[in-house]
């Protein structure tokens, strides 16, 4: 079980979050800048649901919600063909170090069992 405390999350997300948005702003320079635009966009978009989803149901919630969505994205990334997969499923694993957890392997899902995850109070 890991314990780690709600706010220090928000906090990891949040500097997630900001790295996506100089991803953003750099991306007009790249080969590429429709890709890394729709890919940076889609990390800050997933950042954004988790720390909200932190904030109304906490961590815990969070987690299980991630391990979901991770197991839902396809199993093979092609990589320039979906921006948006790439950038979700990058930020979903972002999520599971912040945890200082594995990503879930394929046909894993939040609702196993005991909990991975406990909140520690602030």
């Amino acid at each position: 079980m890991i314990q780690l405390p709600q706010a220090e999350v928000l906090r990891a997300l949040k500097k997630f979050k900001r790295l996506a948005k100089q991803d953003l702003l750099a991306s007009a320079h790249t080969s590429n800048p429709d890709f890394w635009r729709s890919q940076a966009e889609a990390r800050r978009a997933t950042y954004d649901q988790l720390m909200a989803l932190i904030e109304s149901e906490g961590v815990e919630a969070a987690y299980r919600k991630a391990v979901d969505e991770h197991a839902a994205l396809p199993l093979i990334d092609s990589g320039e063909a979906a921006p948006e997969i790439s950038g979700k499923r990058q930020a979903l694993e972002m999520f599971f170090t912040i945890l200082g957890v594995q990503p879930p392997q394929a046909g894993e899902t939040g609702e196993s069992g005991a909990a991975l995850v406990a909140e520690a109070t602030s």
